[in-house]
This record gives C-alpha cells, structure tokens and sequence, in this order.
C-alpha cells in the first residue's frame, strides 16, 4: 500500500522518513499525534524563531509574538485558507499537509492552491511539499510512528534553486521532525529494543545479550532473501569484509541458489570453512536464527569443537505498515566467567558492535536499493 502522501507528490525530488516505535496502542496514539503541539520543544520554537528572522527584519512580520504562537498544532498550523493546508486527515491513520510556494527566497512566498488541486499543480516557478505522520500497529503491540516528508519543483530553474536552499535548510528541518517524534516518545513511551521478546530468546539462556535495530524502507519478503544468504562462501556477512569475509566482497545481487536455508544447516562462519553457525530457526520473512551447532536439532552431527559459551544470533524482521520493516539483530550467549574470558570477551564485543551496525547498515542498503525510483525529471533516482 502507497503512503498516504504518495497520491500528492508521487515522485518527489526529496523524500525522507523517520520512524518511532511507542508502547501506547493505535487508538492513543493517533489521539496523540493529531493533537500533539511541536511548540513543546525548546528547540522546535528556536527554530522556527530562526526561520521568521528575515520577515522580522523586513517588517513583513509584526513582531515576534505574533510571528510564533503559543502553541502549534496541526489545526493551528493548517487552518483553511493558510499558506499550509490539510490535504488528507485519516482518523487512527494518518494526515498530510501541504503548501505550495517559493520556500528557497529569503521571504517565504506562498501560492495558494485547492486541496483537490494539489496533485496535479504543475505551474513553472514553484515547488510543492507535503508533509504527514502516520500510524501502525505493531505486530507484537504497541504502535509505529512515521514523519514522511516529500518535495518536488515544477522546472529545472525551481529546482536548482531548491537545492542550495535545502543544502542549508534540510538539517534543521531534519532537526525538527526529530525533535517532534521526540515528543511522542516522550509523551507515549518509546520502546526499547533491548526490552522486546524476539524469536530465538528461548534457545539459550543468556548471561550477555545485546540488541541492535535499523528501519529498512522495504516490506520484509524484500529484506528476508538477503539474510537467507548470510555466511562465508555464500553471500558474506555484509559488515567489514577484510575481517569477516577473506577480503572478498559480500554480495550485492540475490543468488537464488543460496535461499534454501533450513533448520540443521552449517554455515560457514569463517572464510577456511573450519568454523561454523548452526541454523536453529527460520521463519522466512520473519527471522533467521543461527548460533552454536551443537543447538541445533537436526542435520547432521559436527565435530566442531564447541567455544567456551553456547550462542544464538537472531535476525528478525518487523513490518511498518506495509512498505517498510525494522531489521534487528540479537546476540545472546551462555558462559562460564573467567578473567581470561572477561578480557578476551570485552574486546570481541566492541569488534561485534562495530560490524553489527556495519552489517545492519549494508544490509538497508542493499534492499533499499531494489526500491530506487527515478527522479521526477527522468535521473538516476535515489534509494528511498
């Protein structure tokens, strides 16, 4: 399923997207977001101070009082027949907003533009954005919160303007959709990661876990073919491939002859094949489990000599909504303590820190990029 904001700009020069996850179910939440008031944040109003100054200085803005209200909600913000309009408002959904103007001048021009009109404005000189929060349920409860952002110019001179503009602006406008989600986490609790039950928990009862997450824009069956391939003399481990794959780079294409992962399967963990991960659980699209082979349950027996502490390694696939997933990843590990273990561990641990996000990072990219879309004027495009 689309955005909602897809139907207004559906090939934008700009699309970026930040999401939360909170405890609060669907129905308080959306009460949440629809009413929250960004003038909450210090910050928030900081900035929008900084964006008024040069209509305070030209006198164009009576004076700063009135320039920042006390409060901005979305019916403050988006009141019929202001610069900015609310285009879609679907309860325990989502809305959008909308303008359409000059937003690169020094003094914000607007041109006002029907609702029903938005989508197919196409008049040289102007760019259009929209803007909107979203709802979604979580799988295992709670709920997703998404701030999605889209522009596009309707000509190539518009364009280029916007870009020197969104090269200053775009931080701070970044800044604040942070800065607003930083409110509803606040307001509805954000949900750790570390604190989530995950598929895998059950096989070995830890004495050391450690979680890491990343949001992919792309649904879970887009992510899962990536994970199948996991291993050395496969597709690589997509982290830091000098350390972990022999030098030779992890895979950037799907390679069908690699998808048939089952529970009992060995997988390569090291490039000379002598060391190896059990498969211990799969559930495609949901969560690939590996870890010590002699957990596993079936396939056949390993002479492998076992490390001093049994391990699972889960990577799991959550949905939001339909076009988007968190990839997680969850080391545990069962150990004798020791001081020789301690300091050896300590170290490992650092170096799996820093090639987790590095995985988990390449692993986003490589996905995303099988949604790349081309620019509005027919370019390369860029991964969404």
């Amino acid at each position: 399923m689309p955005s909602m904001l897809e139907s207004f700009i559906p090939r934008p020069h700009v699309l970026e997207r930040d999401r939360v996850a909170v405890v609060a179910d669907v129905a308080k939440t959306w009460d949440a977001v629809r009413h929250l008031d960004g003038y909450r944040s210090t910050f928030v109003r900081a900035l929008f101070a900084l964006r008024h100054l040069p209509d305070l200085v030209t006198g164009h803005v009576g004076d700063l009082k009135a320039a920042l209200t006390p409060h901005a909600t979305i019916d403050d913000f988006a009141v019929p027949g202001s610069d900015f309009q609310l285009l879609q408002d679907t309860p325990q959904k989502g809305f959008v907003v909308g303008a359409v103007g000059r937003f690169w001048q020094p003094r914000l021009e607007f041109h006002h533009v029907a609702p029903h009109e938005f989508a197919a404005f196409e008049e040289p000189g102007f760019g259009k954005i929209v803007w909107g929060l979203s709802v979604d349920k979580r799988r295992s409860g709670g709920s997703w919160v998404t701030f999605e952002l889209r522009v596009v110019t309707t000509d190539e001179a518009s364009q280029a303007a916007f870009d020197r503009y969104w090269t200053l602006i775009g931080p701070f406008s970044h800044a604040i959709r942070t800065a607003v989600l930083g409110l509803v986490e606040k307001q509805l609790d954000a949900i750790d990661p570390a604190n989530i039950s995950l598929p895998g928990d059950l096989i070995v009862p830890a004495k050391y876990t450690r979680t890491m997450g990343v949001v992919v824009e792309a649904p879970p069956m887009q992510v899962w073919p990536w994970l199948a391939q996991l291993g050395c003399r496969r597709a690589g481990w997509y982290a830091l491939d000098r350390l972990d794959n022999g030098g030779e780079p992890s895979a950037n294409t799907i390679h069908p002859e690699w998808q048939d992962v089952k529970p009992g399967d060995l997988i390569a963990a090291t490039p000379d094949g002598r060391s190896h991960f059990g498969v211990l659980m799969v559930d495609p699209g949901r969560a690939l489990v590996i870890g010590s082979p002699s957990l596993r349950k079936e396939g056949p027996p390993t002479t492998e000599v076992e490390p001093d502490f049994k391990m699972s390694w889960a990577f799991v696939l959550e949905a939001i909504g339909e076009d988007a997933c968190w990839l997680g990843a969850r080391v545990r590990a069962n150990y004798e303590p020791s001081l020789d273990f301690a300091v050896r561990h300590g170290w490992e641990a650092l170096a799996h820190r820093a090639m987790q996000r590095a995985q988990l990072q390449n692993i986003k990219s490589r996905a995303e990029r099988w949604r790349a879309s081309p620019s509005p004027r027919g370019g390369e495009g860029t991964a969404l």
